[in-house]
């Protein structure tokens, strides 16, 4: 009878055992990710935190946290809004106003595990007192890739510098030219906009056009010294001076009379 029992008891655990891996198998990295850190920050009382009811951890608290048992992962930022894009470059630090901050003063956390050299949109929101953020969910972030359509695909091109009359170029070579320079361009962490930018400088249109319609849509630019090439809600790439006065070479300046 109690060896009976006894294989009951282990077939019961080893039920629950297997049961317990097929749900951490199936669930999304990004919510596996999100347990984690909450599992990291319930250390909280670990730190010698007086029970303040009052009390919300800072965000450099939080970091600390991480850094001590989730040690893969950094937190690169906090931020009001989603982040949208993975960081095309490796310097985004949290500054020291940040760190003295409540957490949960924020919505999302910028997320980096070295482990699979993955950047992560961490959404949380403030649970309990003291006041400690509970993470949600977790979504991988893509780097943004500029879409240009195929050289075959385009019958002319519509260059437009800033208030003058756009030209229209119609050579095949000019074109998968004009489409070679522009594929040599590096992502930035912005999502671009809608319309034209504002408050920039040399602004070029550039419309690919089809069967009389513009099946893509670029906006170069200069700002600050530097150039970008800006497509609506496909983000923000910057583009050498050099390829940028290749493209604008392709467009006669106007001599206005006094």
């Amino acid at each position: 009878m109690k060896k009976k029992l006894f294989l009951i008891i282990i077939g019961i655990v080893l039920v629950g055992t297997v049961c317990i891996w097929l749900l951490t198998k199936n669930k999304p990295a990004g919510q596996m990710l999100a347990d984690r850190l909450n599992e990291a920050v319930s250390h909280y009382t670990d730190m010698n935190i007086k029970d303040d009811k009052a009390y919300s951890l800072k965000v450099s608290d939080v970091q600390m946290l991480v850094t001590t048992y989730v040690p893969e992962y950094t937190v690169f930022g906090v931020s009001a809004d989603a982040y949208t894009v993975r960081p095309c470059q490796m310097d985004e630090t949290l500054t020291v106003e940040e760190q003295d901050l409540p957490i949960c003063n924020f919505g999302y956390a910028l997320l980096y595990d070295e482990k699979t050299d993955k950047f992560y949109n961490v959404k949380f929101e403030e649970k309990g007192r003291p006041a400690i953020p509970d993470f949600i969910k977790a979504n991988e972030l893509d780097t943004y890739k500029l879409e240009l359509p195929d050289a075959g695909a385009v019958e002319n091109i519509s260059l437009k510098r800033n208030s003058d009359s756009p030209i229209v170029i119609s050579s095949k070579d000019d074109v998968e030219n004009i489409l070679s320079i522009l594929e040599e361009t590096e992502p930035t962490a912005e999502s671009g906009g809608i319309g034209t930018p504002v408050r920039v400088e040399n602004i070029i249109n550039a419309d690919f056009i089809s069967k009389e319609n513009v099946i893509c849509r670029l906006f170069l630019y200069e700002d600050g010294g530097k150039y970008f090439i800006e497509q609506t809600d496909n983000g923000v790439y910057t583009i050498s001076k050099e390829d940028y006065d290749l493209i604008d070479k392709y467009i006669p300046y106007i001599n206005y009379e006094p």
